[in-house]
């Protein structure tokens, strides 16, 4: 027995070490993520994974489809998105969130001039609230973006 668990503990050590140098760590993910924008966002909102209080949020599109918010401290996360294509540009850059009563889910992140924009994926909880039949219809809020990433 004692074997047994001391062979599981070195393959956990070796899986670990094997691993631990391709996870980006936070100062490389810096490095190869675009600011997309500040928002200052008013409410408690859900991404897939979370519940992010209210406040002021850099959003970096990192690398692959991740989006990063980072707020005040060690408030944030990490989101999975895929392109959106509009066909008009928006003229202003928004973030949209999908509401059902008095909860906001994160939907998609546009900026200005750019028919693509990145939508977010929808977790659990989201899809609970769109299949309740007690639940309202949603309602889509907008939030304009505070800043502009230069080109």
């Amino acid at each position: 027995m004692k074997n047994i668990r001391f062979t599981s503990i070195l393959g956990l050590i070796a899986c670990a070490l094997t691993i631990g140098p391709l996870a980006p760590t936070q100062s490389a993910l810096a490095q190869i993520s675009t600011t997309v924008a500040v928002v200052d966002i008013p409410f408690a909102f859900h991404t897939a994974t979370q519940t992010l209080p209210a406040g002021s949020y850099r959003i970096d599109h990192a690398m692959g489809n991740l989006l990063r918010l980072q707020g005040t401290g060690s408030t944030g996360g990490f989101v999975i998105v895929h392109d959106a294509i509009k066909t008009n540009a928006p003229s202003r850059g928004v973030v949209v969130f999908k509401r059902y009563g008095d909860t906001y889910y994160l939907q998609q992140v546009w900026t200005a001039g750019n028919s693509t924009g990145l939508e977010c994926a929808k977790g659990k909880s989201e899809k609970e609230s769109m299949l309740a039949k007690s639940m309202p219809a949603p309602n889509t809020v907008e939030l304009a973006l505070n800043s502009v990433p230069q080109h």
